[in-house]
C-alpha cells in the first residue's frame, strides 16, 4: 500500500545575504499564473542564489487520482490540487539534483498548507518532479507539487517562501522577509493546462 506524507521544511545555517538580494521579488507580492519572479534559493551548505520562478498551472485533481494510496485520517476529506512550476538558474552555481523551493498553498481561510509527498515504490506520474541534471547558469527545470485541500475549501494561491538561515544575533524576519511573507501566484482565466492533461484550473 502506498502512503501520503507531509513534506517538511528544513532550516539551514549559512553565510550573510549576498549583494543581489535586493533584486529579489518583494515579499508578499501577488502574481498571476505564468508571471515570473526572481526569488532566493538556498544551496545546501552553500550560499543563497537567485532563481527565476513561475507557477505555470494550479489544477484540481480527483479522488480517483489517489486510488491505491493509504490516505491519512486527517486527509480523508481532502482532494488533490496540483501546482506546476518552472524555474531558471540565474547564478553561477550548479543546482543539479537539488530540491528547488519551499512552497505552500494558501486556502480560502488564509491557512498555509505544506505539500504532500507520495511514498511508493515508483513515481506518481500525475504530479512528478524530474531530477534536474547539469542545472548550470541559464538552464531550466520544472516540477509539480501535490497539495491536499479540504473538499469544502478552495486554494487561493500557491506561494514560494524559500528557507531562512538561523544565525545568532540576526533578525530572521527582517533578513528573510519572503519566508515570513511569501510571494504568491493566484490563478487567472488566462491560465492553461499543460498539454495532454484534462484538469480544472482553480479560479
Amino acid at each position: 500500500m502506498r502512503r501520503l506524507s507531509l513534506l517538511a521544511t528544513t532550516l539551514i545555517a549559512m553565510s550573510p545575504l549576498p549583494s543581489y538580494a535586493e533584486s529579489y521579488q518583494k515579499a508578499g507580492s501577488e502574481l498571476q499564473i505564468g508571471e515570473t519572479a526572481t526569488v532566493p534559493h538556498l544551496v545546501p551548505k552553500g550560499p543563497e542564489v537567485p532563481i527565476e520562478l513561475r507557477i505555470t498551472a494550479i489544477e484540481e485533481g480527483s479522488a480517483n487520482d489517489l486510488k491505491g494510496f493509504e490516505i491519512p485520517v486527517n486527509l480523508k476529506n481532502a482532494r488533490p490540487i496540483y501546482v506546476r512550476y518552472e524555474y531558471k538558474n540565474l547564478s553561477d552555481a550548479d543546482l543539479s539534483a537539488q530540491s528547488i523551493g519551499a512552497f505552500v498553498a494558501i486556502d480560502d481561510r488564509d491557512q498555509a498548507h505544506a505539500p504532500v509527498s507520495t511514498l511508493s515504490g515508483g513515481t506518481f506520474t500525475t504530479c512528478a518532479t524530474p531530477t534536474a541534471k547539469a542545472l548550470t547558469q541559464g538552464k531550466t527545470g520544472q516540477g509539480c507539487l501535490l497539495f491536499m485541500i479540504h473538499a469544502n475549501g478552495r486554494l487561493k494561491a500557491a506561494a514560494y517562501k524559500g528557507h531562512y538561515r538561523s544565525e545568532g544575533g540576526t533578525n530572521p524576519q527582517a533578513s528573510y522577509p519572503i519566508y515570513y511573507n511569501p510571494v504568491r501566484w493566484t490563478a487567472s482565466k488566462s491560465a492553461t493546462v499543460p498539454s495532454g492533461e484534462r484538469r480544472t484550473i482553480i479560479q
